[in-house]
């Protein structure tokens, strides 16, 4: 009996050390650099997210990170806000907000997020050009700490690789596209694909005119797409790289394209609330998260593509059409927020004009 207790602790105490390696080995395997620091931070910030997938990624390969190199510090995880609400008074324990390109510059326009300097970040000098989210006055207000592109996906198995976004108004997909609802970043490449300028409109407005009856769905949430795939009331969306390729992963017919007009670059981004009282410790984490190494990783688990030029990524992964490096970056037209938020009203206005059945 004895002799029997005694392996029962043995086996106790290799089970112990086995467990506490792996969750090392679980916390490590998303982002290194995770080594304990004496900075001395502590406190609590709470960070604005998406939901979902994302989130389980976000906890795994940032937040748990960050406070093992920060034991002093906790995050705690918010549901998404809107600009408005922010702009109401909604966010008054919130310190980061993690939103698009777009509605982080215009919240930096309402004067809602911090300033940021070069100085209070390591990662600032080694992030893409297209990182750096500026109001109309030039002030940093937010950093992109992920990069998408805004393409075609399309169900290979039903339809060929479309070459150009016209595809949309071609008799072969009639009844079975999708397009996002009162989205921009739509209404540009509608305006590449039919030649016009912002000066002359009229011809986009026309295209979706002639398009809408074709229309399975203008969809309002970016996962719609997904669920119209699977249950094949759709071979062809306006949709994110990223979330095309998770679903690839799923259903290998499902694939992603960028058409001959190019693509636009969307920038998942985040900033620091202005009423923030923890802004070193927002800084800290936005910087972590901009770390070369924890960008690898995020992008492995959720196919976003890196801001960090020195992020490497597998040819495996790049394969799989990530937006990632100078030369695809450069392909996506990058919009003028600053122009365009001064005429959103007017555009999205026309687009349901255009639009309504």
């Amino acid at each position: 009996m004895k002799i029997l207790k005694r392996k029962t602790k043995l086996i106790s105490s290799f089970l112990a050390v086995l467990l506490i390696i792996s969750s090392a080995a679980f916390l490590s395997a998303c982002g290194s650099n995770t080594t304990s620091s004496n900075s001395g931070l502590k406190g609590t910030i709470v960070v604005t997210t998406y939901g979902g997938t994302y989130d389980e990624v976000f906890n795994k390969c940032v937040v748990k990170p960050f406070e093992k190199k920060y034991p002093g510090v906790k995050v705690k995880l918010s549901p998404y806000i809107s600009v408005a609400k922010l702009q109401n008074g909604g966010a008054k324990n919130v310190d980061i907000v993690s939103l698009d390109d777009f509605d982080i510059i215009d919240a930096g326009n309402k004067g809602l997020l911090t300033k940021l300097k070069s100085s209070d970040f390591s990662n600032w000098n080694k992030l893409y050009p297209q990182a750096f989210l500026k109001t109309d006055k030039g002030d940093t207000v937010g950093l992109s700490v992920e990069f998408g592109a805004w393409g075609i996906a399309y169900n290979s198995k039903e339809i060929s690789k479309p070459s150009s976004w016209n595809v949309f108004w071609d008799p072969e997909v009639k009844g079975k596209a999708a397009m996002m609802s009162q989205y921009i970043p739509d209404i540009i490449m509608t305006e590449k694909s039919t030649n016009s300028s912002d000066d002359n409109m009229a011809p986009v407005w026309e295209a979706f005119k002639k398009l809408t009856p074709s229309i399975a769905q203008y969809y309002s949430s970016f996962s719609s797409p997904e669920s119209l795939f699977n249950s094949n009331s759709i071979v062809i969306s306006s949709w994110f790289n990223g979330r095309a390729i998770a679903l690839e992963e799923k259903n290998p017919d499902i694939k992603f394209t960028i058409p001959k007009e190019g693509g636009v670059l969307i920038r998942g981004a985040e900033g620091i609330v202005s009423s923030s009282k923890n802004k070193e410790i927002a800084e800290k984490f936005i910087d972590f998260r901009l770390n070369a190494d924890v960008q690898t990783e995020f992008s492995k688990n959720l196919y976003y593509g890196p801001t960090n030029k020195e992020a490497k990524l597998s040819s495996n992964l790049v394969d799989k059409g990530i937006t990632y490096g100078d030369e695809k970056i450069k392909e996506l037209t990058v919009p003028d927020w600053n122009k365009l938020l001064s005429q959103r009203e007017e555009l999205l206005g026309k687009w349901t004009e255009a639009t309504s059945k």
